[in-house]
């Protein structure tokens, strides 16, 4: 089992339960460990709806504030920072898009799973 995601090296201290298919409830355990991802990846996404939106009213915010002070500055003060808003929210996005599509691929390992379980009983 690796120490961390990004660790290279293993340790022997935490042998993960999940590492082979031994025994007769292994897809039992997997399908535990998938919904517990499932369940923090929803939170995730839920967070990065919750900064989306965040950074919506700050873009509201920021061009109130042009509107009402910033009638002596160039305009590309303004598009500019629009601009960089736009590419934050943006980015937000593509990390929701590629989280929704990890969560529709663990759904779908959990449903076989499942259905591999029940399958096994019988």
């Amino acid at each position: 089992m690796l120490i961390s995601k990004r660790s290279r090296k293993k340790s022997e201290m935490f042998d993960s339960r999940f590492q082979d298919g031994r025994g007769g409830d292994f897809p039992l355990r997997q399908y535990l460990r998938c919904r517990e991802d499932f369940s923090s990846g929803l939170l995730t996404a839920l967070l990065f709806v919750a900064f989306i939106i965040t950074l919506v009213f700050f873009t509201r915010a920021i061009l109130h504030l042009f509107s009402a002070h910033g009638a002596d500055l160039s305009p590309w003060y303004r598009r500019g920072a629009l601009l960089l808003m736009g590419l934050f929210i943006l980015s937000v996005l593509r990390r929701l898009y590629y989280k929704v599509v990890d969560l529709k691929e663990t759904r779908v390992e959990m449903k076989l799973l499942k259905e591999e379980f029940r399958n096994q009983d019988h």
